[in-house]
């Protein structure tokens, strides 16, 4: 008799659908704030995600079978893609559930010879249903959630390609990249190759987290021989802790361009950034920056031309040693760097104005230049940052 009771209730809960889906769209609508507040959470999807999943459960109970919790994995699913948090979801189940206990209890005290026995085992049934429920339908949420991010880490490392090789308005708008990257749609931005020619180790190791905590955003893409960032820098201070967090984490040499406004001229930037890193670093520093001036934009535009171009004037010094040639490089440099003054120059490099003087002959000696022609001048600041950048 209690069974028969089980089977019978459960057939009339089944045969109520339409109706019971209604109550408990307008409990779960009510009760969960969540609810009704999202657009795509409308009280029809609702009601529909209620009729499913009364109908596999009392038709189970009914013909007393196993549980098929297919329509809950695929609630969890579709609330994922309505952006509807997890919590949320599993709040409506409780609130769904308990007002179908309700129903069950009326239904089972209406019968003309109510039995305990029989309201027992349909409780302890729908119990049961509601941990295989949620739980499959938590797992097809979480399925979905997983899903999306691995979906949308593809996305990005393909937004991140086509950034990075000057294709991106081929696959969509500027404002669909940021987005997808998680960025703003302007700059100043600079992009960030760090030697990946390490093997097993990141170049620069979990670099987008730390970044984020310094409330920098980036978007990183690993490529066979470098670490590629592009990383939205909004003032000067932002750009020094950036560059001072990368000389901390950077396992090999780095390589920083100039800054640039529009995410259009990424695969120029890049180009900027590899040069740099291929260049010659700065002293007791892993991390060169490209400045973005004149001569350093000629100097990397072509670079086997230039070096080839620049090679007879640097190969006058080739007889040199280390140290002694460098210290004429950077007598010239010093001395371009104060506008000519060899007095300034030689403060800056410790020395007496007459040992720039000296040095700068040895330079017009070596190269058959003169440094009062604007046009000798000219070339052998190009030469000399060729020989900074690329030799």
């Amino acid at each position: 008799m209690p069974l028969q009771q089980v089977a019978d209730v459960a057939d009339a809960m089944y045969r109520r659908t339409d109706e019971m889906s209604i109550l408990l769209a307008h409990a779960i609508i009510r009760e969960v704030r969540l609810y009704g507040a999202i657009a795509a959470v409308s009280f029809d999807v609702v009601a529909e995600g209620c009729a499913a999943n009364i109908r596999a459960i009392f038709g189970a109970i009914a013909a007393d079978t196993d549980f098929n919790v297919t329509v809950a994995t695929q609630t969890g699913v579709d609330r994922a893609r309505d952006g509807v948090p997890l919590p949320s979801v599993m709040e409506a189940y409780r609130v769904g559930f308990r007002r179908a206990w309700e129903a069950i209890a009326d239904e089972a005290a209406a019968r003309p010879q109510p039995n305990g026995d029989a309201l027992r085992t349909l409780t302890a049934k729908l119990l049961t249903a509601q941990d295989l429920f949620t739980g499959a339908m938590a797992a097809g949420y979480r399925q979905e959630q997983s899903s999306r991010v691995a979906g949308d880490e593809m996305q990005r490392a393909l937004l991140i390609d086509a950034l990075i090789h000057g294709r991106l308005l081929e696959r969509c708008s500027l404002w669909e990249a940021a987005d997808y990257l998680r960025m703003p749609t302007t700059g100043p931005f600079v992009v960030i190759a760090a030697d990946a020619d390490w093997s097993g180790v990141g170049a620069l190791p979990d670099i987008e987290a730390k970044l984020r905590r310094l409330d920098v955003s980036s978007a990183w893409r690993g490529l066979a021989d470098v670490q590629v960032g592009i990383v939205h820098v909004k003032t000067e201070r932002e750009l020094a802790a950036m560059l001072a967090l990368v000389s901390r984490v950077a396992i090999g040499r780095v390589g920083v361009s100039a800054r640039f406004g529009d995410l259009r001229d990424t695969a120029r930037a890049l180009r900027q950034a590899r040069v740099t890193l291929q260049g010659r670093p700065e002293p007791g520093s892993t991390v060169s920056v490209f400045d973005g001036s004149i001569l350093a934009t000629a100097a990397i535009s072509a670079p086997d031309v230039m070096v080839e171009l620049a090679s007879p004037v640097v190969e006058r010094f080739a007889d040199l040693a280390d140290d002694e040639r460098e210290v004429l490089f950077e007598t010239f440099r010093a001395w371009l760097d104060h506008d000519g003054s060899v007095r300034t120059a030689g403060e800056m490099l410790f020395c007496h104005p007459n040992t720039v003087r000296y040095r700068l002959r040895r330079i017009e000696q070596r190269t058959g230049r003169c440094l009062t022609s604007p046009r000798d001048i000219a070339e052998l600041c190009l030469a000399f940052e060729v020989h900074r950048r690329l030799m």
